[in-house]
């Protein structure tokens, strides 16, 4: 992936471009020749990507660069991020893997519907209502179509551990995110990058020590931003959104790696 040193403002305008070259594919793109599934799912990618990268250069306008949330900015982040390792790691195999990632959409709604039905006898009066309310209006009626759908793709969903012991998958691929980027050649990025955007999603200490910063006077609560941290949302949003874009470009030929590269140059002009 194409990464430069930059500065925060030249990142920012560097996710406007990239979001021009993705819009540039919205009402162009063919259908690929992996089928109709394949290509929805590379487009809801790119969609996605390109709604993140908005979000950020939005929160920018609206917080300026010194009061940007970056406990919000690292998660968005990293949805890109996996956005990116999933789509590599489907069209390695375009067809089949696509079709497993939609399909596994039937193993979520069974277990929301198995999840309403396991809790539908709570003694909480307060959680008791809501869930009957939301059982009855949205999950029972659809209870047997979701079985159905379920029962017809739950065998993919299974495999075998090395001590030959059966499990069902805990996601599409049953694999891990850090499983799915070796495979496609993203360890680095991942054991470098993904295990800093994850502390901000579990909300560990490294998304409180943002906000809490200690001088001699003792703990010290601030909203401010670090600049280094600003610079980071900015500089890992466009590097894993150029990457995937060189990836689409390739797969659906609307533009070259080049193309996306060329985004990076910036001359002399202050930005």
């Amino acid at each position: 992936m194409p990464v430069k040193y930059l500065t925060v403002g030249q990142h920012q305008q560097l996710l406007q471009r990239l979001n021009g070259i993705g819009r540039s594919a919205v009402e162009c793109v063919k259908g690929h020749q992996a089928g109709f599934e394949y290509t929805s799912l590379m487009m809801c990618f790119l969609l996605h990507n390109m709604g993140a990268t908005e979000t950020l250069l939005h929160l920018a306008k609206s917080f300026g660069n010194e009061w940007f949330p970056t406990t919000i900015g690292y998660i968005v982040d990293r949805s890109i991020f996996e956005v990116h390792i999933n789509a590599h790691y489907i069209t390695k195999d375009r067809a089949n893997r696509s079709r497993q990632y939609i399909e596994y959409g039937r193993v979520i709604k069974k277990n929301q519907l198995d999840a309403f039905v396991k809790h539908l006898g709570t003694h909480d009066p307060t959680r008791h209502e809501f869930i009957r309310l939301a059982f009855e209006q949205g999950w029972s009626s659809r209870a047997q179509e979701i079985n159905e759908k379920y029962d017809a793709v739950k065998k993919q969903f299974e495999g075998t551990t090395k001590k030959g012991k059966r499990h069902f998958f805990q996601n599409w691929s049953g694999k891990s995110i850090r499983e799915m980027a070796q495979e496609v050649d993203h360890e680095i990025e991942y054991d470098i990058f993904y295990a800093e955007m994850s502390s901000f999603t579990h909300a560990d200490v490294k998304l409180a020590d943002r906000f809490l910063h200690t001088d001699a006077d003792g703990p010290l609560w601030t909203r401010r931003a670090d600049e280094y941290d600003v610079g980071n949302v900015f500089r890992y949003a466009a590097m894993f959104f150029s990457c995937f874009l060189q990836l689409f470009g390739t797969e659906f030929e609307v533009w070259t790696e080049q193309d996306v590269g060329n985004c990076w140059e910036f001359g002399q002009e202050t930005v």
